[in-house]
């Protein structure tokens, strides 16, 4: 029975497979390994199977070609090839202006476009808008010379309103 056994040798147990699958994904140098799994992993690859061993093996050369591997050296023309590359086009600039306040400009589109609307409306015709306010009350016909209200003194010109 397990019962006997610390929990600590319990998490400190790996499978072969595990093992082998570490090695493959990481490498021989267990300082490669995860580190949740290396104490576990290191004790695993100390029984020495014929399997864990082909597994270290092969990966030991990997590493070994891996790390001996030139890394190639770019030259100017490259370097200045990909960059170029890299810059974004002036559509991308242009649309990143815009892209900063998000999707306002549609409510705020719409806004505008029912104020103009209402108000091309409004200049259109006057005299619609005089009988709407006539039918709210609002409005009473007057003659052109009555200037009963200050306002409309004041538009006629008249002396007295001063």
């Amino acid at each position: 029975m397990m019962m006997g056994r610390k929990g600590s040798d319990m998490l400190s147990e790996i499978s072969e497979d595990r093992l082998l699958a570490l090695i493959a994904a990481y490498g021989a140098d267990p300082l490669h390994w995860p580190e949740s799994e290396r104490m576990a992993a290191q004790q695993r690859a100390a029984t020495d199977t014929p399997a864990i061993r082909q597994a270290l093996a092969q990966a030991r050369i990997l590493d070994q070609m891996l790390a001996s591997a030139a890394v190639p050296a770019l030259s100017e023309s490259a370097i200045t090839a990909l960059r170029i590359q890299a810059r974004p086009g002036l559509m991308i600039r242009i649309r990143a202006l815009f892209d900063w306040w998000g999707p306002v400009w549609q409510p705020t589109g719409a806004l505008a476009a029912a104020l103009l609307l209402g108000v091309m409306l409004g200049l259109a015709n006057p005299d619609t808008s005089a009988a709407l306010a006539d039918v709210t009350g609002q409005y009473t016909a007057t003659e052109a010379t009555d200037t009963s209200s200050p306002f409309d003194a004041f538009l006629l010109g008249s002396e007295d309103s001063l």
